[in-house]
Parts: C-alpha cells; sequence; structure tokens
C-alpha cells in the first residue's frame, strides 16, 4: 500500500483551506487506505455491540434518541450526565426525508478509534495524512489529538446538528484541522457533510450541542451556533461528495452538519482524525464530551507532555 500523496496538494488547495476552512483533496491517497479503514469500521461496529471495557468510546445515538422521546425535560434526580436522554428531551434533531419502513437505522459514533484497531492506528500515523495535515496548518510538528468514527446506515434519521469541533476538544490554538477519510462513495442521499466557508475565521469558541440536537448547557458561556438549519440559503455552505482516495480537511473551528441517511441499502461509514500543530496547547473546556478522557495536563501545558495520547505523526525530520 503507497504511503505516499499520490499527488501534491496544490497552493490553490492551501488558499482555499486558509479562506474557507475547509478544503476538499479528490484523489490524493491510494484506495487501498479506504479497503483497509472500511473493513476495520466493520470490525469496530461488531465489537460494539458486546460489552467492552471501551464502552465509553462507544455511543449509540440513535439509542439515546429514542431514549430521550419518552425522557422528561428534567432528571428524576441529580445532574444528567453529558448528552442524557432527560437533556435531549423533544430536542433531537431528526431528517424528515428519512422514512424508515421497519426499524431505523442506528447511528453510531466511536472515538478514539486508534486506541482500539491497528488499521486506524496505521491510518492515523503512517499514511499520508499527516502530511496533509502538516501542510495546510503550516506545523512543523504535527500532533495526534483523537478521532471519531461516525457509522451512518440506511434509514438513520438522526441529522448530525451544526457544530464546532474545537468546543469538544481539550485543546487551543489556530493550527488544528480535522481530516475525514471516506470509506465509500458517498451521495447527497447518505447525507452530505455541510461547512459554512469561512466560519473559522471569527476565532469564536461556541456552545457545545449534542450533536444530534442543538441543545446545549444554559451554563456554557461560549456564542450560540447560528440558526442555519432551515435557513441554508441565507449561508455560504458548501458539500464534497468524497469517495476513496479522497479527503475533506477542515479547520476545528469550521462550522458544518449533515443530514440523515435517506437511502434503504447504503451506510455512510467514516473517520475523521483531528491533528494539532505547533501553538497548540492543552486547555480545558468544561461541556466537552466524556470520550475526552480525564488528562493529567494542565492549561498551557505543550502536548508533548502526554505522548501516549498525542503522539508525534509528523516532523521536518521525516523529510530528510
Amino acid at each position: 500500500m503507497n504511503r505516499r500523496l499520490l499527488r501534491r496538494v496544490t497552493d490553490n488547495e492551501v488558499r482555499t483551506y486558509e479562506r474557507d476552512g475547509v478544503v476538499y483533496l479528490p484523489n490524493v491517497i491510494d484506495i487501498e487506505w479506504a479497503a483497509h479503514l472500511s473493513e476495520a469500521i466493520d470490525e469496530l461496529i461488531s465489537w460494539a455491540k458486546t460489552p467492552t471495557e471501551q464502552a465509553d468510546q462507544v455511543l449509540d445515538l440513535t439509542g439515546l434518541a429514542l431514549a430521550a422521546s419518552s425522557a422528561t425535560a428534567s432528571p428524576p434526580s441529580g445532574a444528567p450526565e453529558w448528552g442524557s436522554p432527560h437533556q435531549l428531551a423533544g430536542k433531537v434533531a431528526l431528517d424528515t426525508r428519512v422514512r424508515p419502513k421497519s426499524a431505523r437505522g442506528h447511528f453510531v459514533s466511536i472515538t478514539s478509534a486508534w486506541q482500539l484497531h491497528p488499521a486506524i492506528r496505521d491510518l492515523a500515523m503512517d499514511s499520508p495524512l499527516p502530511e496533509i495535515g502538516a501542510l495546510l496548518t503550516g506545523s512543523n510538528k504535527l500532533y495526534l489529538y483523537d478521532d471519531q468514527v461516525l457509522v451512518k446506515p440506511p434509514t438513520t434519521m438522526e441529522r448530525t446538528a451544526w457544530h464546532q469541533d474545537q468546543g469538544y476538544d481539550h485543546i487551543a490554538g489556530d493550527k488544528v484541522c480535522a481530516i475525514r477519510v471516506p470509506a465509500g462513495r458517498e451521495t447527497s442521499e447518505l447525507g452530505l457533510i455541510q461547512y459554512l466557508r469561512g466560519s473559522h475565521r471569527s476565532g469564536k469558541i461556541y456552545k457545545v450541542n449534542y450533536f444530534i440536537s442543538d441543545a446545549t448547557a444554559p451554563e456554557d458561556a461560549g456564542e450560540p451556533i447560528p440558526l442555519i438549519e432551515g435557513n441554508e440559503r441565507d449561508f455560504d455552505i458548501v458539500t464534497f461528495a468524497p469517495g476513496p482516495g479522497d479527503v475533506v480537511v477542515h479547520h476545528l473551528r469550521t462550522l458544518h452538519g449533515a443530514a440523515g441517511n435517506s437511502s434503504e441499502t447504503d451506510t455512510r461509514r467514516a473517520v475523521t482524525f483531528r491533528y494539532a500543530g505547533d501553538d497548540v496547547r492543552y486547555y480545558f473546556r468544561r461541556f466537552a464530551p466524556p470520550a475526552q478522557r480525564p488528562s493529567q495536563l494542565r492549561d498551557g501545558d505543550p502536548l508533548d507532555l502526554e505522548p501516549e495520547r498525542h503522539p508525534i505523526v509528523w516532523s521536518d525530520s521525516r523529510l530528510s
């Protein structure tokens, strides 16, 4: 399998990323990476169906939505956990295009998959992706921050609410990016990711929502997310239909969201790796989801101090 870029990232693509906060890079990595990713995701999903010590890394978002449909807005006692059915009660974002004929598809999220499957780890660390991340962020050194595998099977009703990644991460800095690798060809029927061009440039950190809902914690001091859903014509939105060998890269401050999966036969599967560059430091965010497990780092610490969680995946020395 080819571990080098199939082509160079052009100056125009770099400028597009800097201007828009998102860039589509077609035919840039070997399509075998997508085949390996597809097999790895299938294995991860099968593992997710059995109890494991990594259960906190797996979230059945549709199961959460179904529980929320019968929950009350206030928990019976005590403070609710992050993204609990009580917090989502009556607020789950559903795609009205999707009309399941029987059981609906279950939207599943798996975080830190690089720690669970060697093929995901290989893609994160030893593929052309780190070079792409270093080039687009202008970094001499690049760290793997984390990843997220998202699977939307046929007739998944849950939308991915408009959100911004950086509020979910315990890091601060500008040289940050997310590289999304699809396991197969994506179409509008499957629910393409939508990006709000230029939204990274404001420097704002938005309130953290619960991913399948625009609900937020009342105490969250972040900026309110603009009301984009239903008003898409009022915003500068771009979508891409990537396939094997393609990647889409967005800045962690770029707002994005997606529809459900209205297909009755095809699954949307992808992994997104979040990378951190030279200027990034640890920064605790109170409302980040619990999948971001406790760290020994303190605000302002470099990620070097926790190499087992944030390995260096690119440095200038790799060029020599």
